[in-house]
């Protein structure tokens, strides 16, 4: 059985750092925005609602290795934190008051 502390896992969580976007430039910034967050939304998009004078053939691959190195590891590790938490059985315990 796994045990887990509350207050900890709270204070571990407030102190943990924000994620931040990586720096993009301008091509891969737009492709993030009106292609893949879309994507990842759930939203649909169409090829052609793209610029396609706004990226060029390296900013997709930049994207992609942003994809690989960055949101894929992310959500890879905020899944297995789940996971973990999903296995914690909770327990009831009496208050007691003195």
């Amino acid at each position: 059985m796994i045990k887990l502390d509350i207050e900890q896992l709270i204070a571990t969580i407030q102190e943990a750092p924000s994620f931040k976007l990586p720096e993009m430039d301008e091509g891969t910034s737009y492709l993030y925005n009106n292609f893949y967050c879309r994507l990842a939304t759930g939203e649909g998009t169409l090829l052609s609602e793209l610029d396609f004078n706004a990226f060029d053939s390296a900013d997709i691959n930049c994207l992609k290795d942003l994809y690989n190195n960055v949101f894929e590891q992310n959500n890879y590790q905020a899944s297995n934190i789940m996971n973990t938490l999903r296995q914690v059985t909770p327990i009831c315990k009496a208050s007691v008051y003195v």
